[in-house]
């Protein structure tokens, strides 16, 4: 990523890699997930730019084409202390500059999602969370540096 936008500049760019491809390493292990950025603490580094980050993939993708898939994600409640977790997630959110996120209750998640445990009270959902494929990603930067 950091050779790519030097790749913008006037700079002289090279890449090295220490393993076959560049697809080994941390990019092996990645969940793929593209977080919203309501559970990093507030006031730390990846709270500063984890929702800015979020914001950038789906112009990323329309440059790169590499299949970011903006899904959503839900943080579900079976009860109320799971409820209070959900509240603090809220505004740990609030806090760290993240849009959209909402609570929805029983009736509306079990029209999102018909087959979620009967136990499921309520949910906090990030429209704005999505999934990579890591590989197709780290691939499509080092293409385009």
């Amino acid at each position: 990523a950091i050779a790519r936008e030097l790749s913008k500049t006037t700079a002289s760019v090279l890449l090295l890699e220490g393993a076959d491809d560049v697809t080994q390493g941390a990019t092996k292990g990645n969940s793929g997930i593209v977080h919203a950025g309501y559970d990093d603490k507030p006031g730390s580094v990846r709270a500063k730019f984890c929702w800015p980050g979020n914001q950038m993939f789906p112009q990323l993708d329309a440059e790169l084409h590499f299949g970011f898939e903006k899904c959503g994600s839900l943080v579900v409640a079976r009860g109320k202390d799971d409820e209070k977790i959900l509240n603090e997630l809220m505004e740990r959110g609030r806090e760290n500059g993240v849009k959209n996120l909402r609570i929805v209750q029983r009736t509306e998640l079990r029209e999102m999602e018909p087959f979620i445990n009967e136990d499921a009270t309520c949910a906090l959902f990030s429209p704005d969370a999505g999934n990579i494929i890591p590989y197709e990603y780290a691939i499509a930067l080092c293409e385009n540096a």
